[in-house]
């Protein structure tokens, strides 16, 4: 899509997503009195749908899902890839499901409605923000789970694939005590040591977290735990799946703090009873109404109050207590208070804390004792996650305000050949000093940005998030480094978005030489500095070079193999010494080989001097089936050409045969019908045996015809024959009289054998017909070279001249300079100015020639799909000349057959 201009002039529109016509109004408003763009409502799934197919979309506001079945995931990505226009979520306060949809999606900006302010500048300053940047090229890079949990009262935190904990927002180190920093790169089990999940419990939470990354489904459960300050909260969990588009990535969990409704609605209720800490309620004359089983067990080792007695009755002087002033201060000002207070009668601390409310006060407390075990375990749980890290695939770095290395950790260093803390003491920008991202990250985190960024360093690829610590004045005194290496899955995101693009292109081809074509071309694109050839199988299972990326092969050369001996289910690695070289480009310096099934079509065979990655392979099987599905529909296609080209051939045959027949037919049955009414009239036999030569006439006709519509189907069924058995088989049906064969050394074609039979029988008819010196015509008869239909009456011969004195000699063997053979006589050959026209059907210089003979020879040659020429023997008789495909060479020396 188009980018959006900032704020002014008009570029796409302003698309506003919400159901609630009445809350949206003012939202509208306010857009369209600060953007001077069109801004568009969708209040259901197909009103958004036609906005986002019909229009330009510069930025598009959410503010829910419609209730017509369109969700937030289908509005951010419409066609299942990342968006092209900002994607601002504006939702309710207490929406946190529709916040939970949020972080899984990749939206810009997340912003909580508030509904008092009619301007709606927060609004109006994101979408002017956001058009800023995408104006210029600069779209935010942020990780959609972070515009989400950050702007969120509530508490979240994002786990990893493998459960780590990969964020917490503000609200998660407030509830656990811990800084992010301490959280991030744990696995989830660190959340229960840091108290967001009781330890009894954890099972049930880390089964949901598996489902919500197996399944892509969104959890929701209650959970009960001690917060930092000791007190036993109540949260409601939201665990919805996030992902980069196409597979489930990690989890992003939103707890919301519910233990005041809770409370208040189930003073009594089964939660409390449960609850490990002490509980009690008070209503607004200070009198007991509720104590838990816990509260009473603490009570109970001085003195357990009764309900309806008053709290001060239990203290000898409740004015000078802590307790008193806390109490008060919580029912006056409405908020709630947490302290400490040391109680001698029971001769230990508690932590209390009192949330109150119109009816009275809830108060929870807890021993200290179990803060201080809290506190031991925590101290060996950090000794503990030191080591994990120190263990993780990740690069752990720190920076003073200068950019030099305070540390240096973590397992990914080995990918960069560097021990940990090698580098500490150096200066980033000196190390780094090749690589201008990674400096300007660095810098940019010293300035006090948070920066999430892609670098390309040493042939690796590495995603990279730099946070700045401050100090108490607000500057920079430390900056903290995570670089994870993405190689492998930035390879495979360029490699699919290569074969889009590909799968596109062979949309368009028409033959399997240009999908070979376009084939060979991408596989550099998929793997750096692959060679690749593509061999595609004929029908017998032979493989025949098609492309190369290194140009193309011998155009004849061939490898046999047994049918179907090269497909396979699967991508194959072959130990390059093994392989043979034919299949490779041509001076191809392979080290790795990989063999990539097409089907029944053929083989991609692609090679490289390294060795292939595993992404490697995956995209090129994905390649492979592309291909094969490419091949498959260009084969149909062409398959459904050649049906229709062949109809058009039967349609035009069934035309020629109805002509000739109209045409040809038309002399002899007038002849017939005149001879026919004389022989009536008159009673003179003569006359009936005249009409009688005329229908012999047309029965020859009629055969001819049938015979020349068979022959001029193409030959689909070929089988290999030998030229040499069917040239004597031929000579043998012809009445030859005292001619003589001479049949030099031939080979083997493709062919049908029947009708190469009646090939060399009607030019050996014709030979003898024309050339032999005791034919039944006079030298100044014209004869046709060609057949009659019948074995031995030679009236189908083309005008020759008169024939020599010596016997006719037949000679038949293979061309010189060309793939084929002749056929060739000592007769007195053919005139050159009639020799274009003896192969017309009907073409006849004698009265008794049907003139389809030689017709039926230059029909069969073309079924086959060879040329036939005439010309001129050494001993001026007739020379016809057939070039053929090419077919495997018979043995034989010449014979002479009389």
């Amino acid at each position: 899509m188009s980018p959006p201009s900032s704020g002014g002039t008009a570029a796409g529109a302003i698309l506003y997503v919400a159901a609630d016509g009445v809350v949206s109004d003012p939202v509208v408003s306010a857009l369209r009195d600060a953007f001077e763009r069109p801004v568009e409502r969708a209040e259901s799934a197909a009103a958004a749908r036609a906005a986002l197919a019909d229009r330009s979309v510069s930025c598009l506001v959410a503010a829910a899902d419609l209730p017509d079945g369109l969700e937030l995931d289908a509005l951010a990505s419409p066609d299942d890839s990342p968006a092209g226009f900002p994607v601002v979520v504006y939702a309710a306060a207490g929406n946190e499901a529709f916040a939970a949809r949020a972080a899984s999606v990749g939206v810009d900006d997340y912003l909580v409605r508030d509904d008092a302010d009619d301007s709606h500048a927060a609004l109006v300053e994101s979408v002017r923000s956001l058009s800023d940047r995408d104006e210029i090229g600069r779209r935010p890079e942020t990780k959609s789970y972070r515009v989400v949990v950050e702007a969120m009262e509530d508490g979240a935190f994002v786990l990893d694939e493998d459960r780590r904990v990969e964020y917490v927002n503000p609200r998660i180190e407030e509830i656990t005590g811990r800084a992010s920093e301490a959280l991030r790169g744990e696995q989830f089990e660190s959340l229960v040591d840091a108290g967001l999940f009781p330890a009894d419990e954890y099972e049930r939470y880390r089964d949901a977290v598996s489902r919500v990354l197996s399944a892509g489904v969104t959890e929701r459960l209650d959970v009960r735990f001690v917060d930092a300050d000791g007190d036993p909260r109540l949260f409601e969990l939201s665990l919805s799946p996030a992902g980069d588009g196409e597979r489930v990535t990690g989890v992003v969990g939103i707890p919301r703090d519910v233990t005041d409704r809770e409370v208040a609605t189930t003073q009594r209720g089964e939660l409390l009873e449960r609850m490990t800490d002490a509980f009690f309620a008070l209503d607004t004359d200070w009198r007991f109404v509720y104590l838990n089983d816990r509260a009473r067990d603490v009570f109970g080792e001085v003195r357990e109050p009764d309900l309806g007695e008053r709290i001060w009755d239990l203290l000898p002087s409740p004015d000078d207590t802590v307790l008193y002033e806390k109490y008060h201060e919580a029912m006056r000002t409405q908020e709630p208070v947490t302290f400490e207070i040391f109680s001698e009668p029971y001769d230990g601390w508690f932590e209390v804390r009192a949330y109150p409310s119109p009816s009275g006060l809830s108060v929870y407390f807890r021993d200290v004792t179990t803060r201080k075990r809290y506190l031991q375990a925590l101290e060996s749980t950090n000794q503990r996650l030191e080591t994990v890290l120190q263990n993780l695939p990740v690069i752990l770095s720190a920076f003073d305000a200068e950019g030099v290395f305070t540390m240096s950790e973590g397992a990914g260093l080995a990918s960069l050949g560097r021990d940990p803390g090698e580098v500490v003491g150096q200066s980033a920008f000196d190390l780094y000093d090749d690589t201008p991202a990674a400096t300007d990250a660095i810098a940019r985190g010293l300035s006090g940005e948070a920066v999430d960024t892609r670098i390309e360093y040493r042939g690796a690829i590495y995603d990279a998030w730099y946070r700045p610590v401050f100090d108490d004045d607000g500057e920079v005194s430390e900056l903290l480094g995570v670089a994870i290496d993405v190689t492998n899955r930035a390879r495979l995101e360029d490699g699919l978005r290569s074969l889009q693009a590909v799968t596109q292109d062979f949309i368009l081809t028409e033959s399997v030489e240009e999908v070979a074509a376009l084939a060979a071309d991408a596989v550099p694109e998929l793997v750096t500095d692959a060679e690749a050839a593509i061999w595609l199988a004929d029908d017998r299972g032979s493989l025949s070079p098609a492309a190369s990326t290194a140009g193309q092969f011998d155009s004849e050369a061939r490898i046999e193999t047994s049918p179907g001996g090269f497909e396979s289910e699967t991508v194959t690695r072959v130990d390059a010494a093994a392989v043979d070289d034919r299949l490779l480009p041509p001076e191809s310096d392979a080290a790795a080989v990989l063999r990539v099934p097409l089907g029944s079509h053929g083989l991609l065979v692609v090679s490289t001097a390294d060795a292939f990655l595993d992404v490697d392979e995956d995209l090129l099987e994905l390649l492979g089936s592309t291909v094969t599905s490419a091949l498959s529909g260009t084969v149909r296609e062409q398959e459904l050409r050649n049906r229709e080209a062949d109809l058009a051939a039967a349609n035009e045959r069934l035309d020629d045969f109805v002509s000739i027949v109209a045409h040809d037919l038309r002399n002899p049955l007038a002849v017939a019908t005149g001879y026919l009414d004389l022989g009536m009239e008159s009673g003179d036999r003569e006359h009936l045996e005249r009409a009688a030569n005329a229908v012999d006439r047309m029965s020859k006709l009629v055969e001819e015809v049938l015979d020349l519509a068979r022959q001029r189907t193409p030959v689909l069924d070929a089988t290999p024959v030998d030229l040499a058995r069917v040239v004597d088989h031929a000579w043998r049906f012809v009445d030859t009289g005292d001619a003589t064969l001479v049949r030099e050394e031939l080979f083997v074609v493709d062919g049908d054998d029947g009708r190469l039979l009646r090939l060399f029988e009607n030019l050996f008819r014709n030979a003898v017909e024309h050339g032999s010196t005791d034919r039944r015509d006079s030298p100044g008869d014209a004869v046709e070279h060609g057949s009659t239909g019948s074995r031995d009456s030679p009236d189908d011969a083309v005008e020759h001249g008169t024939p020599p004195d010596e016997p006719l000699t037949v000679r038949v063997g293979s061309l010189d300079d060309r793939t084929g053979f002749y056929v060739a006589d000592n007769g007195v050959g053919i005139p050159e100015n009639i020799r274009e026209r003896v192969f017309d059907h009907g073409y006849t210089t004698t009265p008794r020639g049907t003139g389809y003979g030689l017709a039926i020879v230059d029909d069969i040659a073309d079924a086959h799909g060879w040329s036939v020429s005439l010309g001129e023997s050494a001993e001026g008789g007739a020379r016809f000349e057939f070039v053929t495909q090419p077919g495997r060479a018979a043995t034989g020396s010449a014979e002479t057959d009389e």
